[in-house]
């Protein structure tokens, strides 16, 4: 598969999308730390973030971090909304844009300089149009492959654009901690440690064979190829992937199994009833 001599592939990304949609729509949470959720923490915003308040994050232990947060009902006919602007945008920057979630998606802007300019200038350019247009802040990364793209829009947050050229990649990927790697969670990184592993530099000089003993075929695999930038997948057009959830809070004295199964179904209910209003499947 070919691979451009130039970092030409886009990874963009609004910034905490829920929670800053509703700091754009309201203006007494600019500035605030925002959490959209009830029971459990949906979203936060990088305000919030700064508490140590992530997403999944229970509500007591939220509440406990940063007591004065400002806490929202999600609206997710705001996000769709924004969405459809953010990708609009997208669309009108690049020929090829791939979708990976509501805000965020990669773009290829190969062959382009002569008519929109520099792979820079156009990221430039879309942070631009979606402050402009959609209200948003979004991070955009720059590389010649998408997994370099990604990791850059992440190194480059919030509100931030890095572009990393091709004799640049060796020395952005090697100090890199494993956590930084696309595909690494907290179970993959605790092997990793345990093994002596904490920089992708240590993980690129780890034999393929070695890492699947403890790691398995599939993961062994992708990380040592991203270890050595082997990304060789082309930005796909495609339907965008998106995630349709419901939440209820489950409070802190125990519940049954009944209690949770009937919970459980009022969830699956909820969520099917939302798929089939949207006309989508899954």
């Amino acid at each position: 598969m070919f691979v451009s001599d130039r970092a030409a592939i886009l990874h963009a990304d609004a910034d905490a999308f829920f929670a800053s949609v509703e700091q754009r729509d309201d203006p007494t949470l600019r500035g605030r730390p925002t959490i959209v959720g009830s029971g459990v923490v949906m979203a936060a915003s990088y305000e919030a973030r700064a508490y140590g308040i992530h997403g999944g994050m229970g509500g007591r232990q939220a509440r406990l971090l940063c007591p004065h947060a400002a806490w929202v009902v999600p609206r997710f006919s705001a996000y769709v909304a924004a969405s459809k602007e953010l990708f609009a945008v997208f669309e009108e920057t690049a020929p090829v844009v791939e979708g990976l979630s509501m805000e965020e998606g990669f773009l290829d802007v190969r062959g382009l300089e002569r008519i929109s300019g520099s792979p820079r200038r156009i990221a430039e350019r879309l942070r631009a149009q979606a402050r402009e247009r959609v209200g948003l802040a979004v991070t955009v990364g720059v590389a010649r492959t998408k997994v370099l793209a990604k990791m850059a829009s992440r190194a480059a947050k919030p509100d931030g654009l890095l572009v990393i050229e091709a004799a640049e990649e060796v020395d952005f990927l090697r100090p890199l901690q494993v956590e930084a790697l696309w595909g690494v969670g907290e179970v993959t990184a605790e092997k990793l440690h345990a093994r002596g592993i904490h920089t992708v530099g240590e993980l690129g000089r780890r034999d393929e064979a070695e890492l699947t003993l403890f790691l398995g075929s599939h993961a062994a695999r992708h990380l040592h190829a991203i270890a050595h930038n082997h990304d060789p997948r082309p930005v796909r057009r495609g339907r965008r992937r998106r995630s349709v959830g419901s939440q209820s809070a489950l409070g802190g004295s125990p519940k049954s199994r009944a209690e949770l199964e009937a919970r459980l179904v009022a969830l699956v209910d909820r969520v099917t009833r939302r798929m089939r209003g949207a006309g989508r499947g899954g």
